[in-house]
């Protein structure tokens, strides 16, 4: 692979909503698209859709009001779920209530090992929560170099 190559692949991977959209279902579009801003920070996180049914995911950014998942379990959207997110170093996840808003199969080389991309939107906003995403959005962002927020689309 060549160095243009190399960039395109790397840029189309940084930027948000580049997933690609072939089988995608979507919500309507004005009700999906957050308004606030997204921390790019990727952490661990599980789905629970069912009791005693939990699945990993990683977080690909996070704003008060929903989050971008890269996951291979299968959700439709308006499925309801929980997530356990662990922003921190405390050994207790931050549950949240979320239904998804989209979701889009993952194709190409962005497939493996995550093969769905699902958009979710959160019951309830997690302003408490947001100094701990920013925090942490802000130290992986100091690693790799970048601002770590991303303003919505």
């Amino acid at each position: 692979m060549n160095q243009a190559q190399d960039a395109e692949d790397e840029s189309e991977e940084e930027s948000p909503g580049s997933e690609g959209s072939e089988g995608a279902e979507e919500a309507d579009e004005g009700d999906e698209r957050r308004r606030d801003f997204r921390h790019l920070a990727c952490f661990p996180a599980h789905l629970h859709a069912g009791p005693g049914i939990a699945r990993s995911a990683l977080i690909r950014d996070l704003s008060v009001s929903g989050a971008l998942l890269l996951t291979r379990a299968r959700f439709k959207v308006g499925d309801p779920i929980e997530l356990s997110l662990y922003l921190d170093d405390q050994p207790d996840a931050h549950k949240v209530a979320a239904h998804v808003v989209r979701v889009e199969r993952r194709t190409g080389h962005r497939a493996h090992p995550w093969t769905m991309s699902l958009g979710v939107r959160f019951d309830v906003a997690l302003t408490d929560l947001e100094p701990q995403v920013k925090a942490l959005a802000d130290h992986q962002a100091a690693l790799f170099g970048r601002d770590g927020r991303e303003s919505a689309k």
